[in-house]
């Protein structure tokens, strides 16, 4: 793998999954429950079912189910992060 790849994937794990976990865990914390917890569920089960299907139906290379779950995660993480600030900011007023 090159320097570049390492790079990046060590800055996934030690600055991201952090960062997702506390994002997560303030999102399910605050706010009307049952439908945060149903976004989340939906979440998981769509990479769930997005990596199932991609391995026994479409046979897509891994790199581009790859591509493909990280846009999902990092797009439900921006809405997340948007609720969790915003939540935040109702809380300071």
């Amino acid at each position: 793998m090159p320097f570049i790849g390492v790079a990046f994937l060590t800055f996934s794990i030690v600055c991201y999954v952090p960062f997702f976990i506390w994002l997560s865990a303030s999102y399910l914390n605050n706010g009307d429950q049952s439908k945060r917890k149903n976004n989340f569920w939906l979440l998981l089960v769509t990479v769930g079912l997005l990596n199932s299907l991609n391995l026994f139906l479409f046979k897509f290379p891994d790199t581009y189910s790859l591509v493909v779950t990280i846009t999902i995660i990092l797009l439900v993480s921006l809405y997340m992060f948007s609720v969790v600030r915003k939540d935040k900011r109702k809380s300071i007023v």
